[in-house]
């Protein structure tokens, strides 16, 4: 398990300078509308179209990350309060809840990203299969993401979690 570990880290510091890129790209596009609407009175919607796809790959990239150290959003209210083991068996049970729901977004999204290969976006003129194409890259991230972090909470005794009441 050490060798996917390490190759998913690896994956994880590309992903990372992509999201670095995609974020300067976004402000320089940000900016270039602002410019081109206000001071050269142009509309340029392509700027605005290629800002929202960077923020959707941005964003779920990132979100792809998340999941290696248990980072994603969730409510601990209740299960800050239990003992280390229960927490690390409830961690592991709602890990596995979440992979199927990661499996689902998978497998239902790239016939969708497919399906985006008919439809041209109006701003950039290309297809919608690129933009598309985002939730099931994001969603095998995030399953990559999710196994090393169950392997972790499997193997670890007593480091994670909440300490002993």
């Amino acid at each position: 398990m050490g060798s996917f570990t390490r190759a998913v880290e690896v994956l994880n510091r590309w992903i990372r300078w992509i999201c670095i890129v995609f974020s300067g790209a976004l402000f320089i596009l940000v900016i270039a509308q602002i410019l081109f609407r206000y001071l050269l009175k142009i509309s340029a919607p392509w700027t605005e179209e290629a800002a929202r796809y960077l923020m959707i790959w941005m964003a779920l990239l990132a979100a792809g990350i998340a999941f290696q150290k248990g980072q994603h959003f969730n409510i601990d209210f209740v299960t800050n309060r239990l003992p280390a083991k229960t927490w690390r068996k409830v961690a592991i049970f709602t890990g596995l809840l979440t992979s199927i729901f990661i499996l689902c977004i998978i497998l239902w999204g790239v016939p969708f990203a497919i399906l985006g290969f008919f439809t041209i976006s109006p701003g950039l003129e290309i297809t919608m299969f690129l933009p598309y194409l985002a939730v099931p890259v994001a969603g095998a991230i995030m399953m990559l993401n999710l196994i090393v972090y169950l392997a972790g909470l499997g193997g670890a005794k007593g480091k994670e979690g909440p300490e002993d009441p």
